[in-house]
This record gives C-alpha cells, structure tokens and sequence, in this order.
C-alpha cells in the first residue's frame, strides 16, 4: 500500500473492541515510529509513555476527564492501550534560540509529526488510533510521574476498531483552497 492509500484510508477511531488486548510488540513498533521522527536541530523533545496495564489506563481514564467534568474521549474505558506524548526542553542551535527567543518553538510540531508517525505505523500494524488532546495536567505528572513543566501535548489511543469494516469518510478541503504555488492565493 502506498502512503496516500494509507492517508485516504486510516481514520480517527472512537469505538473500540475492548476485548482486543495489543500487543507489546507492537506498542514498541509504533514507539519507534515516533522516535525515528525527525525534528527540529534534532532535538527530540518528547518523551513516550506507554500505558497498557489495567491500573495505569484507570488513572489515564480519569486523567482524560477535565476538572470542569469535560472530555473529548467519552470512548476511553474500551481503548485497549495508550501513548501519552510528553514535550521535554528542547535543545535547539543557538541561532535558532537566538532569533526566536524560544527553544520550544519547534517542539509542538515536532511531538505533533511523531504522533503521526505512530498512527500510520499502527495503521500498518492492522490497529486503529485516535489522539487526544484533552487532558488533566496535574493529574497526568500525580499518576504518570511526569515532572511539572513537562507538558502532555496528547495522548494516543490504540485498539482495534469495534466496527472495523465502516466506511472511512474523510472530508477534506479541496486541494486548491489549501495549495498554492509560489504565491499566497
């Protein structure tokens, strides 16, 4: 399969078959995958939590949940493990830090193509993922440890999708309202 045709037809999934358990080896497949990732002078910013035992994906659960009561992952408890994507302190070239005034300044985007580096890879690997952006900071360095100041920029779920034969319908802005050449148009 060609990367486009992997583009076309991997989706976000939000039903999962929770009795489908994945595999450690494949967890660590879809970890190297975000590790290869490149990214900005080479820093790496992120660090890779993997969660699949019963107890850490109870408190990733709860950590899912905002203090406000709000989620954006009410399909959680059937995910059968999880990637949790930590932004570390960049290091980054000293022209880069001196013209920006910010070593992070790359990291977000960088964290954000390791994440879907692990997608396609899981794509590959017949799973189905979806990331979560909304998470409980303080809640995420209590139960994972994590050190204050290192942010959860997402979390990747990873199962096998409950329905996986629905149609995949991608809606996407036409090409030429998102491409121009040599011109802002």
């Amino acid at each position: 399969m060609d990367f486009l045709e992997i583009m076309r037809n991997r989706k976000s999934c939000r039903s999962y078959a929770p009795d489908k358990t994945v595999s450690r080896d494949d967890l660590i497949k879809i970890v190297e995958a975000g590790r290869l990732t490149p990214s900005g002078c080479n820093s790496q910013p992120w660090k890779f939590i993997v969660v699949d035992s019963p107890e850490a994906k109870t408190k990733l659960c709860e950590a899912l949940v905002l203090s406000n009561g709000s989620t954006g992952s009410p399909w959680r408890h059937q995910v059968s493990a999880f990637i949790i994507l930590v932004e570390q302190k960049a290091k980054v070239m000293q022209g880069v830090l001196d013209y920006y005034h910010d070593s992070q300044r790359f990291a977000p985007g960088d964290i954000g193509a390791a994440c879907m580096n692990m997608c396609h890879e899981a794509f590959c690997l017949g799973l189905d993922t979806c990331i979560i952006g909304m998470s409980e900071q303080s809640k995420m360095e209590e139960f994972f440890g994590i050190p204050h100041g290192a942010t959860v920029r997402m979390v990747l779920a990873i199962g096998y999708a409950a329905n996986p034969d629905a149609p995949v319908n991608k809606v996407r802005k036409p090409l030429d309202e998102v491409c121009s050449f040599n011109f802002w148009k």
